[in-house]
């Protein structure tokens, strides 16, 4: 079977955001021994953001990258969430969007230009190459620092919490 864009970014997307939701119930159910306003405002550095801003750009990553490539309306979501259950329910809202999306959305698509806007400029990309070198990337460096928080804080979460979450 080929390796098609959907099935490199949007089967993984919908992995990892699975996962990451596994991940958020245990954050979720370490209070009392840790309080749940110790674990969304936690960071790994002081010049990192917390973990509330992981999730909503973890989220955010995988709707961009279905707008861009498989030219899905974009989907608004305010980043007001402040508690595990508002992460959770972003988490499904995102996890419904992907769902959505068809292996034929983005066939054929390969070499079709994306272009983003950063904070560094504007990036120009074919699809192929924005996902490998630019969402799929990010969507785990931000996944990962999600775990790593509530590692961090002392949730009981481990290796295979993240690599494969609730489908244990």
């Amino acid at each position: 079977m080929p390796v098609t864009l959907y099935r490199m970014s949007i089967v993984p997307f919908i992995r990892g955001l699975e996962n990451l939701s596994h991940i958020l119930t245990k954050g979720s159910s370490a209070g009392p021994t840790i309080p749940a306003s110790q674990l969304l405002s936690a960071r790994l550095h002081p010049d990192m953001q917390g973990l509330a801003y992981q999730i909503q750009r973890v989220s955010d990553i995988t709707k961009g990258a279905v707008v861009r490539v498989a030219g899905l309306d974009p989907v608004a979501m305010a980043d007001t969430e402040t508690t595990f259950e508002e992460l959770q329910e972003r988490i499904a809202r995102t996890l419904e969007l992907l769902k959505r999306v068809k292996e034929e959305d983005m066939e054929g698509k390969e070499e079709q230009e994306v272009i983003i806007k950063t904070m560094a400029g504007e990036r120009k990309f074919t699809a192929t190459d924005y996902l490998l070198q630019f969402a799929i990337p990010n969507f785990y460096f931000h996944v990962v620092a999600a775990y790593a928080i509530l590692r961090k804080e002392g949730v009981n979460v481990g290796k295979m919490d993240y690599l494969v979450g609730g489908h244990q």
